[in-house]
C-alpha cells in the first residue's frame, strides 16, 4: 500500500512483544483522533498517558491471543491500528468484534483504514470467526467506510457515547458475515 508522497504503508499484526513496543504509538493516535474530534472512547484533554493505560490494560488479552492487533506503519511511526477481538463464550467461537479503527488525521483517506479492516477480517477468516460486529458514532466518517465495504447496518442506539467535548450522540452497529 502506497500513501502519499510515494511513502509506503505496512499492515502488521503484532505479537505480545511488538504490542507493547508499539504502545506509545498506538497512545498517540488516540490523543490525534481524540483532538480531531472522533469519538474512540475518550474525551477532549486526553493525555498520551490515559491512552497508554488503555492500551496497556489489553496486554493480556494479546497475549492470550484473544485480541489481535494490527497496526499500518509509515516509516516505522504508527499511522493507523485495529483490533479483532474474538468472542470467549462457548456458544460464540464464530463471532469476534472489530474495534479502534483509527488513522491518523494526517494520513487519512488513503486506504489505510480500508487495508486495516482487510488485514483483521483475513486473519478473522483464518480462525474460523465468521461473523464480524463493530460499533462508531452514527454518522461519522468511519460509517461511510464501512458501507464501502460491505458491512451491514444494524441500527443505531440514541444517546449511548459522549462525542469529545462531553454531548450525548448515537451509536450504529454494524455486521459483517464473511463467509
Amino acid at each position: 500500500m502506497n500513501g502519499s508522497a510515494g511513502r509506503a504503508v505496512t499492515i502488521l499484526e503484532l505479537d505480545a512483544d511488538a504490542y507493547a513496543e508499539a504502545i506509545p504509538g498506538l497512545a498517540a493516535l488516540i490523543v490525534d483522533a481524540v483532538a480531531g474530534g472522533s469519538s474512540v472512547n475518550f474525551l477532549s484533554g486526553v493525555t498520551v498517558e490515559e491512552a497508554a493505560a488503555w492500551w496497556a490494560a489489553r496486554s493480556d488479552q494479546v497475549a492470550a491471543g484473544v485480541i489481535s492487533p494490527f497496526v499500518a506503519l509509515r516509516g516505522g511511526s504508527v499511522v493507523g491500528s485495529v483490533l479483532l477481538m474474538r468472542a470467549t463464550n462457548p456458544n460464540s467461537p464464530h463471532r469476534a468484534e472489530i474495534g479502534k479503527v483509527i488513522v491518523l488525521h494526517s494520513a487519512q483517506r488513503q486506504g489505510i483504514g480500508a487495508g486495516l479492516m482487510a488485514a483483521a477480517e483475513a486473519r478473522a477468516r483464518a480462525d474460523g470467526c465468521w461473523l464480524l460486529m463493530l460499533d462508531t458514532e452514527t454518522g461519522s466518517p468511519a460509517s461511510s467506510l464501512y458501507e464501502v465495504l460491505g458491512w451491514h447496518r444494524a441500527g443505531d442506539i440514541p444517546n449511548f457515547a459522549l462525542k469529545t467535548d462531553g454531548e450525548l450522540t448515537s451509536t450504529t452497529y454494524y455486521w459483517k458475515d464473511l463467509r
